[in-house]
């Protein structure tokens, strides 16, 4: 189809979706199109009047919807549960007298009794279900319907911290939040006392909360019934939605989608968007400059954010000060006053907000403040605010209004692309270099290979408003300079995505999915916006997408991601077995996010030993791929920063295996004593909780080593995301790493011995059997164990990582399988460099005697399966009890996190079978 015609034929659905829309539009409430709710109609069918159910079509609509289960299932368990307690609850006040309900009484409450004992409520984000969910099963008690379930406890530690923090009294005196979850607070006010928070004939634009009112104030209120009458009216069958109206939603997001898609507004209806802008702009006027979901319902952030937005995309400019004002925070921008946590998703609408809205004005008017812009300081903090969000969480990302991944991945690219743009063109030269070098790129570049990895084999990511998604931030990402090496891969993404889209459209307005995808009380979907997103994506993929290769600025300056370089890699890492199934585009997008880690692992080069004078280690360019690879290669994330902590450890590490081959050898045995004695006295003042900043390190001439190997332990224990770890496993790190370099210590002592036989084949007078030596010396030698603490000690927050003695023992084992291979291959791979060096390996010992090369590494690659074999089963045995003894959400969250250690050790071992990228050249430290 030629592009003029796709525009044409885009342009006039565009139309067709504004126009449908603001049909039903109506003065007095506004509009809505909000997925109808269970729960919601749930609380509607319980409303009476006169002792008569006053919406019997509410209640006929939960029958309908029962599922053969006796649940009123949902894709979700938050939802599935919060449908089935108020619906019945429903069907329990509907029964008196009425038998005809007691089999779907029975089913409701066994599917309850099931669901509930397998509920995990550390994942749930909903809004209000910790007064909720109480309040229903408090009801349900006292209609003689009882349920208890493991995580009842937990769930009430959250209903109390949130009560505590909104007394009976703030909320008669303030218009807040919860005032949209009144349901949840029956027994806890006096509904009396609420009457003038009433907007518009309901409580912040909900159903439930204005059915609540109905029920438990004790004069009748006509203006609730005819707001809940409207809303059964508007929904036609007998449902109601969790929230209604939604009028400035619906318009902002739409008209903000559209722009961003690349619609022209002078080619669409003038009419259309003539009253929407006279809507959002009265909405934003009555709100002084900030705005809610709809009129009356209470201002947030991310609306205001959005209605900002759209109306500078329509011609008309609010100030953003007003915005700043009401929910800018220390760190971040608030969404709500008393919210329970941040949501990321607003972060990056309040950045667009304030690059698209405040920036256009401060550039078109010059920069305030002697050149520097007087937006700076927030946008900087919420740039900062989102790139550290992704620098340190776990697993995919999870936001507290959007269950899909891909809403927030288009939303993090879409708000750091405008800034990195602005950055490269000179804007924002105070921004911090970690920000603008590092964080940010990584936390985009990581964004496009999930994106990438999550497409599936028919174009699309899941549905429709999904695959719109992916698209749109595709096209975002494809404008940054340091993304243009994968310029062919979005392209071809691109392109099966959008091909996906055009077969799948079932018709005009809807982008025919059923998955609820934004979060409420329960999941909802809106399949007007739903419906734009897709038209914007098709509409940013009718034209060929930006290519930065040729264009440069501030961060050509700052990033580096040699071609020439990443291309040799991929040629080599293609060579390697264990990424046999990886194509060719993943290899490359993990070596050239590497080199995203170059400059602040720069830092780490030089923190402790000497490298001046030096050329590049060879293992610096292959540190950076070895976690990216293990990071991203099973689509099981972990965050940047653990991939960085481990990316420390392996560098520095290295430069200790240096230092030992060079500085200490070349000190000959009579240094030992006095390195033992020195690091016997500095890990006993450790163990006392005694500052080691000022250890005597002597002035003899074995001083500069033992200050280096001071600067070495002060640069592990001092590290920062170490220092909240639990006092178990602080001691654990020590001993581990007091174990690692008297190990290196010993096998230097060992090696002189063994430089001094007449042959080198076998090493004359072992001091263990090749298991033990595996498992004791050489595991604490090849530094594995002290590594995986260190990584352990990052991890834990104030307790154990892991919080049983089973969990403890099943760990360690998992880190001595792991030390052994890694012994195995680093053996393996330093064969040549071993025997020019007179240094100990695995296959001089007497176990070997007599065998040539092949047959040695032939019996190397059998221990390794067995070790690997081990592993394997040692990691799934600490799963499953992980998930046992923290339950299946933090117990996969902390094994996942452990097992980033294991993957990338396996890429180090898959390296060492084919190259060495240890230093050969003794004598590397700069003494």
């Amino acid at each position: 189809m030629p592009v003029l015609t796709t525009e044409l034929l885009l342009d006039g659905e565009a139309n067709d979706l504004l126009a449908s829309l603001l049909s039903r539009y109506n003065p007095s409430y506004g509009l809505g199109t909000m997925s109808p709710s269970i729960y919601d109609t749930a609380w509607a069918s319980m409303v009476t009047k006169d002792n008569n159910w006053l919406f019997p079509a509410a209640f006929r609509y939960l029958l309908d919807h029962q599922h053969p289960s006796g649940g009123w299932e949902s894709s979700s368990d938050a939802d599935s549960i919060l449908n089935t307690l108020s619906a019945l609850l429903a069907m329990k006040l509907h029964s008196c007298g009425d038998e005809t309900l007691s089999d779907r009484l029975h089913r409701a409450e066994g599917y309850l009794t099931t669901r509930l004992k397998l509920w995990d409520i550390s994942t749930v984000e909903r809004v209000g279900f910790e007064v909720t969910v109480p309040t229903l099963l408090s009801l349900l008690s006292a209609q003689s319907i009882n349920f208890s379930f493991p995580q009842l406890p937990q769930l009430m530690e959250l209903n109390s911290a949130k009560l505590s923090n909104i007394s009976p009294q703030m909320i008669y005196e303030h218009r807040t939040p919860i005032l949209h979850s009144l349901e949840g607070l029956v027994g806890h006010l006096d509904f009396d006392k609420l009457a003038y928070h009433k907007r518009n004939g309901s409580f912040m634009a909900s159903p439930s909360s204005t059915a609540a009112y109905l029920m438990y104030a004790s004069v009748w209120d006509d203006e609730c019934e005819a707001y809940l009458r409207e809303v059964l009216l508007q929904c036609s069958n007998g449902s109601v939605p969790c929230a209604w109206p939604t009028t400035f939603f619906e318009l902002s997001w739409i008209v903000c989608n559209l722009y961003d898609g690349g619609f022209n507004f002078s080619d669409l209806g003038r009419r259309s968007l003539s009253q929407i802008s006279a809507i959002l702009e009265e909405g934003i006027e009555a709100g002084n400059g900030i705005i809610g979901f709809a009129l009356g319902v209470g201002e947030d952030a991310d609306d205001s954010a959005k209605v900002l937005t759209a109306l500078q995309h329509l011609g008309i400019h609010k100030p953003v000060t007003p915005l700043c004002d009401a929910f800018e925070l220390e760190s971040h921008f608030q969404c709500y006053p008393y919210e329970r946590n941040a949501s990321i998703s607003v972060q990056c609408n309040v950045l667009s907000a304030l690059l698209e809205v405040g920036m256009s004005r401060q550039l078109k008017n010059g920069a305030e403040n002697g050149g520097r812009l007087s937006l700076s300081g927030p946008i900087l903090k919420t740039a900062n605010f989102i790139s550290e969000i992704w620098w340190t969480t776990n697993s995919e990302m999870r936001d507290k209004w959007h269950d899909s991944p891909y809403y927030l991945m288009l939303l993090i690219s879409q708000s750091l692309s405008k800034f990195l743009l602005l950055f490269n063109q000179g804007h924002f030269a105070e921004a911090p270099e970690v920000l603008v070098q590092t964080r940010a790129p990584i936390a985009l570049f990581q964004a496009l290979i999930r994106i990438l990895q999550g497409q599936q084999p028919n174009g699309s990511w899941g549905s429709c408003e999904e695959t719109a998604y992916a698209l749109l931030a595709l096209s975002n990402l494809a404008a940054l300079p340091f993304i243009s090496i994968m310029h062919e891969t979005i392209l071809l993404a691109v392109h099966s995505g959008r091909n996906f889209l055009r077969l799948s459209l079932t018709g005009k307005q809807d982008a025919g999915d059923e998955i609820c995808l934004w979060i409420d009380k329960v999941n909802y979907r809106i399949p007007p916006v739903s419906y734009s997103y897709v038209l914007a994506a098709l509409r940013a993929t009718a034209t060929p997408l930006p290519n930065s290769a040729s264009e440069f600025g501030e961060l050509d300056r700052l990033i580096l991601i040699p071609t020439k370089r990443v291309q040799g890699f991929l040629h080599f890492y293609r060579k390697l077995p264990l990424f046999r199934e990886c194509e060719d585009w993943q290899l490359l997008a993990y070596i050239a996010e590497g080199y995203l880690y170059v400059p602040i692992l720069e830092q780490v080069r030089t923190a402790v030993f000497g490298r001046e004078g030096m050329a590049k280690e060879p293992y610096t360019e292959y540190i950076p791929f070895s976690w990216t690879s293990a990071n991203a290669m099973t689509n099981n994330y972990s965050c940047p920063q653990n991939s960085f902590v481990l990316m420390t450890i392996s560098q520095i590490n290295y430069q200790v295996d240096e230092f030992f081959d060079s500085m200490v050898r070349d000190h000959g045995t009579a240094a030992q004593p006095t390195l033992r004695h020195a690091l016997d006295k500095i890990f006993d003042a450790l163990d006392r909780d005694q500052d080691i900043a000022d250890f005597d390190c002597g002035d003899g001439p074995f001083s500069p080593m033992v200050q280096y190997i001071h600067k070495y332990i002060r640069f592990i224990v001092d590290y920062p995301t170490l220092q909240n770890a639990s006092h178990y496993d602080k001691s654990h790190l020590r001993r581990e790493l007091k174990a690692y370099l008297l190990g290196m210590t010993q096998q230097t002592e060992d090696n002189a011995i063994y430089a001094e036989q007449t042959s080198w084949d076998t090493v004359l007078y072992p001091k263990s059997s090749y298991l033990k030596w595996t498992r004791t010396l050489s595991a604490e030698h090849v530094s594995g164990l002290c590594s995986c603490y260190f990584l352990v000690c990052h991890l834990s927050s104030h307790a154990d990582a892991f919080p049983t003695p089973e969990l403890n023992f099943i760990a360690q084992d998992c880190i001595t399988h792991m030390a052994v291979l890694c012994r195995i291959w680093n053996d393996w791979g330093s064969m040549k460099r071993d025997i020019a060096e007179r240094n100990i390996s695995g296959m001089n010992f007497p176990e070997f005697a007599g065998m040539a090369e092949e047959q040695v590494k032939a019996q190397m690659r059998r221990i390794s399966d067995y070790e690997r074999n081990c592993l394997g089963a040692s990691l799934a045995d600490l799963r499953k009890s992980a998930k046992e003894a923290m339950g299946d959400a933090k117990g996969n969250k902390c094994v996942d996190s452990f097992e980033l250690f294991f993957r990338g050790a396996e890429v180090y071992n898959a390296i060492y079978e084919f190259k060495d990228i240890s230093a050969w050249k003794l004598s590397l430290v700069n003494g």
